[in-house]
Parts: C-alpha cells; sequence; structure tokens
C-alpha cells in the first residue's frame, strides 16, 4: 500500500511540475500527512524518519539561498519521499536527484527542467536498492 500511494502521488506531482513548473500545496501536504499516517499504522514510522525528512529539507534549502529555480513545492516533495524511504536510503534518494537531474538536462539539451521528475525517479531507485 504504501509504495502504491508513493509511485500514485509521485506520478502526479511529476505530471504536474513538468507541465505547470508547480507543486500543488494541496496536493502534497495531505500526501505528506498521508503517508505519515501510512507508515504509523504500520508501525514502520520511527524517529530516523524525521531526521531524514530534515536533512532534505535543510539540503534542499541551499539552491534557494544561492538563487537557483527551486522552490517550495521542490522542497516539500523532498520530504515526502525522504518520509518514504527514511534514513537509511536518503542519501542515496539525495545523491540520485541531482544525477537524474543533471541527465534529463543534459538529453533535453535544455538549462531548466521540473525536479519533481527526477526526484519521484530517484526516489524509486533507493527505494528499489534499499530492498536489494
Amino acid at each position: 500500500m504504501l509504495l502504491s500511494f508513493f509511485i500514485f502521488i509521485a506520478s502526479i506531482v511529476s505530471y504536474i511540475d513538468y507541465k505547470k513548473r508547480l507543486i500543488p500545496d494541496k496536493i502534497i501536504i495531505p500526501a505528506i500527512l498521508f503517508i505519515g499516517l501510512l507508515k504509523w499504522s504500520n508501525e514502520t514510522l520511527v524517529m530516523t524518519d524525521f531526521i531524514a525528512v530534515g536533512l532534505v529539507v535543510f539540503i534542499f534549502i541551499i539552491p534557494i539561498l544561492f538563487g537557483m529555480v527551486f522552490g517550495g513545492g521542490d522542497i516539500r516533495f523532498g520530504a515526502f519521499c525522504a518520509l518514504f524511504l527514511g534514513l537509511e536510503q536518503v542519501g542515496v534518494f539525495i545523491a540520485l536527484s541531482g544525477v537524474i537531474h543533471l541527465l534529463i538536462l543534459a538529453l533535453l539539451h535544455r538549462k531548466s527542467f521540473a525536479f519533481a521528475p527526477a526526484m519521484s525517479l530517484a526516489a524509486l531507485s533507493a527505494y528499489m536498492i534499499g530492498i536489494l
């Protein structure tokens, strides 16, 4: 159920971000709360999940401080991904998010592209690495 919910939300958010360069709070905030409730009800929500969220929020604020095209929606979606993954996989997620985004930019010969699709692919990849 957790993986299915993540894929559902990540797909919607990635599509909207790609089309509109926007991650709607009316989708991502309830999704964060719901994934937290899912993990809590499965008894898989642990304190280190909150550390993972804090780490991602801290790291994802850095581009904003340097004036890069990055917004609060990206930070909230990153928090959603971190809560889904947990602390064990968050480092892989952060690294893969950057690498995948750079690959997308290079393949499309663009200087800018929505970040949610890269984060979605990175989170799914980190999840798969974690279950191997």
